[in-house]
């Protein structure tokens, strides 16, 4: 990613909530199996290795430790990761939603695209989403949902200006997801689908007129050297899950399990308290509109979202996104999103 350390820049610290000696005499000494989110993003230095790997150990003294190795650096696409937790190949692992959705559509219903336009809409739906999810996990797969988390808000950097989503007609954008393609393709913009090492590259040779990606991803990657704008609205968050095989959670005693639940709470509040940090920090970092903490400010253009935008965004969401999700998804999802989510979106699944 970068030489400096955004935890370190943010003020961040690795917390780790102790325990009494005579409630780590109840925990039985474990050793877990973790796969864990991508190196490339800071979650996974700054938040997500030192957890597994000192905040459980330090807090249990040294009766629970686990050893976690990113998917991406395992062979791995981070498709597969719920099926290796089924078959046992690990005792954790830590998906984007998303890319599960392939194989489960159930998984990318809390980041759908568009459905939350700012952090605080994020954790909502992501809150409301999280038993929903478990429940499904637990009958399907013999897994379970420790928590969901989140990357940094996902944007929209173009290489020509663009006032509104409407002047995205004709141009060719790079998705990450299905959703995110249906949402483009609504605008009239034709979704291309590519590895985010090959972004750069498609930008310059005109491959894509467009990408869609972390604000402060965009900037760690270099994107400001082939894009000049960015638009400030939130299409996504990149949601992931840990999930967790119920055949390992089961033979754990309840003092463990109790011990890493309270732990992992104050490990994920920590990330979400950080997620609007760096949305801002990456555009901070992208427009030069205040310092970067992370090195020379780019000067890219920040292209704000008007009313009409937001306007547009929520028609969209029920002419297509939500719709188009339920209808793929099938039997018990339309319900399951009536009664978890459609409030906060405020759209309803037919």
């Amino acid at each position: 990613m970068n030489r400096f350390t955004l935890s370190a820049l943010l003020g961040a610290a690795v917390t780790s909530l102790t325990i009494s000696a005579a409630e780590a005499q109840d925990l039985t000494e474990a050793q877990l199996n973790v796969i864990g989110s991508a190196s490339f993003m800071p979650l996974y230095s700054e938040r997500e290795y030192p957890f597994w790997t000192q905040t459980l150990g330090a807090a249990s003294e040294g009766k629970i430790t686990a050893e976690v190795r990113p998917f991406n650096e395992a062979g791995l696409t981070g498709t597969e990761l719920l099926r290796l937790i089924q078959q046992g190949v690990a005792d954790a692992a830590t998906p984007i939603l998303g890319y599960l959705a392939a194989d489960d559509a159930m998984s990318e219903a809390v980041d759908l695209a568009g459905i939350a336009p700012d952090v605080a809409t994020a954790r909502a739906v992501s809150d409301a989403w999280e038993p929903v999810l478990d429940a499904h996990f637990r009958d399907k797969n013999d897994a379970r949902v420790l928590g969901i988390l989140a990357y940094p808000s996902q944007v929209l950097l173009c290489k020509d200006g663009f006032d509104s989503l409407a002047d995205l007609e004709g141009r060719k954008v790079r998705t990450g997801n299905r959703s995110l393609a249906e949402l483009m393709e609504s605008f009239g913009a034709s979704s291309v689908t590519m590895p985010i090492g090959d972004v750069v590259p498609s930008l310059e040779r005109g491959v894509v007129d467009c990408a869609i990606t972390g604000s402060l991803t965009a900037y760690n990657q270099g994107w400001y050297e082939v894009v000049d704008y960015v638009s400030d609205l939130g299409l996504g968050w990149s949601q992931l899950a840990t999930i967790v095989s119920l055949r390992s959670w089961e033979a754990m005693p309840e003092a463990n399990r109790s011990f890493i639940e309270t732990q992992y709470a104050a490990f994920a509040e920590e990330v979400w308290d950080e997620v609007d940090e760096q949305t801002e920090v990456g555009f901070d970092c992208l427009t030069g509109r205040a310092e970067c903490p992370l090195g020379e400010a780019a000067g890219m253009t920040l292209v704000a979202a008007s009313d009409a935008d937001r306007a547009l965004l929520q028609e969209k969401l029920g002419e297509t996104v939500v719709s188009a999700w339920a209808e793929r998804c099938g039997e018990g999802c339309a319900e399951a999103w009536n009664g978890a989510m459609a409030e906060i979106v405020g759209v309803r699944a037919e």
